[in-house]
């Protein structure tokens, strides 16, 4: 696939065209804000907290290269899925792209997959590829606004987003949003502001949160600290215990009426909605799954 990596794209201004991984890359990932970053500073990122990126933009704790099985497939399924694409638009021409920057705000960076340009009338895409394991009904927000960022830069009013979803081709497309663009440029200027300025984000409930500052102070002094307001932690643990013992009562209770049923559901409104499921690994003791959605 050839590559298209002018100087200036409407207005946006090309960093340099880099190998995904490669010490450069990082480099530059690391004095800006990429697409896959939008959505965890919007909350978005199911598996990244604003918090935890503020922590290593500023280099309080360091950012872990990517080694696993899905981070390798993603990287090898990427050029095969995009030439699967090109035989089903012959109206398309598929390009490899460089990094850009914002014409206005230089720490906002676009490198998205794959540009595609129509034969006919000229008009830009985005192409982004993902790669996931289980299948989606809804394109997960932080992906939609990784797309709608690179569209923003770009000055591209229509994205494809692609891939191999569960096993199973999928193709969607995506239009310009100009309000939700202002909006997480907006957010983006005000996380960047804190990274300059050494002003975290507020403190949140998820994991990656406490992940990362489990890895602030790595280091065991015998030494105490007094905590103001540290009481909230004992009622949160004892909330926490008083909600786990709850959580118990209700599977075991749902449990024992499914019997050998693999689902239960409930109905309301004259719709049927699954609300579990047992499952087992291989011969053992079946477990519920608490699940959401229509039966």
């Amino acid at each position: 696939m050839e590559t298209y990596a002018p100087e200036d794209f409407n207005g946006a201004k090309l960093l340099g065209v880099f190998d995904s991984g490669s010490s450069a890359w990082h480099e530059l990932r690391a004095d800006g804000l990429g697409g896959s970053e939008i959505g965890t500073i919007l909350g978005l990122n199911p598996y990244e907290s604003a918090l935890s990126l503020h922590l290593k933009k500023t280099g309080q704790i360091p950012t872990p290269e990517l080694d696993s099985f899905a981070v390798w497939r993603g990287s090898a399924y990427e050029a095969p899925l995009l030439d699967y694409f090109a035989k089903l638009h012959p109206e398309l021409e598929l390009f490899t792209t460089g990094t850009y920057q914002d014409k206005t705000l230089p720490y906002l960076h676009a490198n998205p997959d794959a540009l595609a340009r129509n034969r006919n009338t000229g008009e830009w895409f985005v192409v982004e590829v993902k790669t996931a394991r289980s299948y989606w009904d809804v394109i997960p927000p932080h992906y939609e606004a990784q797309v709608l960022h690179y569209m923003d830069i770009l000055g591209i009013k229509n994205a494809y987003l692609i891939g191999d979803v569960g096993s199973t081709w999928y193709e969607a497309t995506l239009t310009y949003d100009g309000f939700r663009a202002s909006v997480q440029r907006d957010r983006a200027t005000e996380f960047w502001a804190g990274v300059v300025n050494g002003i975290q984000p507020d403190w949140d409930g998820s994991s990656a949160t406490y992940e990362a500052v489990r890895q602030l102070h790595p280091e065991i002094e015998d030494d105490e600290v007094e905590i103001d307001g540290g009481h909230q932690l004992v009622l949160a643990h004892q909330a926490y215990e008083a909600a786990l013992q709850e959580l118990n009562k209700q599977k075991s209770q749902v449990l024992a009426l499914m019997g050998k049923a693999k689902y239960a559901y409930v109905e309301h409104d004259g719709e049927r909605f699954r609300i579990a499921s047992r499952q087992a690994k291989g011969k053992g003791t079946p477990f519920l799954v608490i699940a959401k959605g229509k039966a």
